[in-house]
């Protein structure tokens, strides 16, 4: 018979660090969260203005505190050699030696604009106008502005998610296209970032012997989002990231992972193009019809820190409620 054991802080009293890049909301504030809870000393590094910080961030990190680990925070600009520096230095004098258990990329800094002018016929129109005259054969009369209103209000003001195919986005694309220089800078830091700083925690000895290190996807991975061209390349970058971690870090002890969360309603996400209408969809999509949460992602993060969870390596590993394999 197995011996009851309490799992509420398995790594309480042992040192160890989870270092989070883009804790200060959504994913990573959720995960810091919930691993400062299991007992790991938190280190997160976040760009937000100081406004922000004091009225809306500061209260989530005493919440960290009051679970009994230590907090370590900086605002700076991660992509900046200082800002990176002043992180990188702060992991060494308070984690040190072996003691990075965890190690997340949780940074949403990529540019959400077309590639190039959107000339997608007016299909919204076409239904709206069709139903009108639908409507008038039944003796209604209804203008397609009039339809057009009474869908917006419906789908926004009450809830009416099945109408996403027929409303407006309240965010809609930006007026900019994408250039060469917010392509190359989106995959550079979402694609290519979370490897070299895996390498450099491992380079100086600063990762666990048997560190997990986590960095955050999404279904644009594989499915076209207008809008999204340049984060779903950083993505597809990102994954190859990881599968090269996990085979030249493993004899080092390192596990590497990439979560794909469902859509899920954080800020990082609120910042994609139509992503109104993308929630709504979800939420008829998911088997579960609901949206994913932070904490959905932070629970299974925690899981993959825990030494059972020590023989995945290197794969992808979806938190959606099985959103992404339901075709209905």
């Amino acid at each position: 018979m197995r011996e009851n054991i309490d799992t509420g802080a398995e790594f309480r009293g042992k040192g160890y660090w989870a270092v989070i890049l883009g804790g200060s909301s959504g994913f990573g504030l959720a995960t810091a969260k919930r691993l400062a809870q299991a007992g790991l000393n938190i280190l997160i590094g976040h760009k937000d203005k100081e406004g922000t910080v004091e009225t809306v961030i500061k209260p989530h990190f005493e919440a960290i505190r009051a679970a009994g680990v230590q907090l370590v925070t900086h605002n700076v600009n991660l992509f900046d050699e200082d800002g990176r520096g002043e992180v990188f230095e702060s992991v060494a004098e308070h984690a040190g030696k072996g003691k990075v258990h965890l190690f997340m990329h949780s940074v949403a800094a990529g540019a959400c604009k077309l590639l190039a002018e959107d000339r997608t016929p007016d299909f919204k129109g076409q239904a709206l106008r069709a139903l009108c005259e639908a409507l008038k054969a039944q003796g209604v009369t209804a203008s397609a502005e009039q339809l057009k209103a009474a869908v917006n209000q419906a789908f926004h003001e009450k809830g009416a998610d099945a109408l996403h195919t027929l409303a407006d986005s309240r965010i809609p694309y930006k007026e900019q296209l994408l250039s060469d220089e917010d392509l190359q800078k989106t995959v550079w830091m979402m694609g290519y970032d979370y490897l070299l700083w895996g390498r450099e925690l491992q380079r100086e000895g600063l990762l666990s012997p048997d560190a997990r290190l986590v960095a955050m996807t999404s279904e644009g991975n594989e499915v076209a989002w207008k809008g999204y061209a340049a984060v779903s390349a950083a993505k597809c970058a990102l994954e190859a990231c990881c599968r090269a971690m996990a085979l030249e870090l493993a004899p080092y002890g390192a596990r590497s992972y990439v979560v794909q969360a469902g859509i899920t309603d954080t800020p990082a996400g609120n910042a994609i193009p139509n992503f109104d209408l993308m929630k709504a969809a979800a939420r008829l999509r998911n088997p579960f019809h609901r949206l994913t949460t932070p904490e959905d992602v932070a629970e299974a993060i925690h899981q993959l820190c825990l030494p059972g969870f020590s023989w995945s390596n290197g794969t992808l590993i979806r938190v959606d409620g099985g959103e992404a394999v339901s075709g209905t």
